[in-house]
């Protein structure tokens, strides 16, 4: 897997909307973030656009992810946000021309649908980290010093460490080696059957998940296990599950996050963990996605390698 080079001071970076629109507001908060890291802002019009749900058109969208890694001049890429319709750009983006520029991509969330793509089909590590629409001026040091250290270092060797007083709870013990893939659980699962799923074979599986119902975590999570993707995998990461709706029901006529990971997940006796800070959470981990790492399942601890 290519380890694209990481960032230097001054280095031009793409700003693109690859997913749902972007406030006037949240365009300017995205450039003072880029220049907050000492990075030059190039806004391309995805930003600029609207199409009901999604930034832009399709083609348009496509265009400035091509068009991003195409341009000599950009050193790296930020999504602005997530929220839906990446997976629509899918087919059309030029895979043989983002494999021959890899370069720095960062983003969550609905970004997902990309850093699959870009690690299965381009060879190379992007950047689960926060995005730029987020405010990093105001992001707590935990968070920012991941962020600064992906950026500026790259993806580095050495154990991963959660929030103070943020533990790592064993789920299925055992030792799992392998590259890190996944991302949002709902955008993986809206990929299946098609040539751009995730591929966990001898991975390390990273799950996290936002503002759904435990039910739809089940459904979810079942269709990954159906598809054959949870028990293919080394090991599995369970990340933050934040957000979740309150439900009005009696606590029986329902499951907790907990007893569907038992339910589902603990049979298949694979190297689980949960609880890595990584998600649509603060403080937060930077993830290097596609990187070699190292579960101890038993211990609780990642490292990357």
């Amino acid at each position: 897997m290519i380890k694209p080079r990481p960032l230097r001071p001054g280095d031009p970076v793409a700003l693109i909307a690859p997913s749902s629109p972007v406030s006037e507001e949240k365009i300017e908060l995205s450039i003072q973030s880029i220049r907050f890291l000492g990075l030059e802002p190039i806004v391309f019009p995805s930003c600029f656009m609207k199409n009901g749900y999604l930034s832009g058109r399709d083609e348009a969208r496509t265009k400035d992810v091509n068009d991003a890694f195409a341009d000599p001049d950009i050193r790296g890429i930020f999504c602005v946000r997530g929220g839906y319709g990446a997976t629509r750009i899918l087919p059309m983006l030029d895979y043989e021309s983002i494999r021959r520029n890899p370069k720095f991509f960062a983003g969550y969330s609905d970004i997902t649908a990309l850093h699959i793509v870009f690690n299965k089909l381009c060879g190379f590590i992007t950047y689960h980290a926060p995005m730029p629409s987020r405010g990093y001026a105001a992001l707590d040091p935990f968070t920012l010093n991941s962020l600064f250290n992906a950026v500026f270092a790259g993806a580095q060797p050495g154990k991963v460490e959660n929030p103070p007083e943020e533990s790592i709870e064993t789920i299925c013990p055992g030792i799992a080696r392998g590259e890190i893939t996944g991302g949002n659980l709902s955008v993986m699962t809206a990929a299946l059957g098609s040539p751009y799923e995730i591929d966990t074979r001898e991975k390390i599986l990273f799950i996290e998940e936002v503002d759904e119902l435990p039910y739809r975590i089940d459904r979810s999570l079942t269709a990954l296990k159906l598809a054959g993707k949870l028990e293919a995998a080394a090991g599995i990461i369970l990340g933050t599950f934040s957000d979740m709706p309150e439900e009005d029901v009696d606590p029986a006529d329902t499951l907790s996050l907990s007893q569907i990971f038992d339910q589902i997940i603990r049979p298949l006796d694979i190297p689980t963990v949960y609880n890595l800070r990584s998600g649509h959470i603060y403080p937060q981990i930077v993830i290097p996605m596609g990187m070699r790492a190292e579960l101890n399942a038993t211990m609780g601890t990642v490292a990357f390698v």
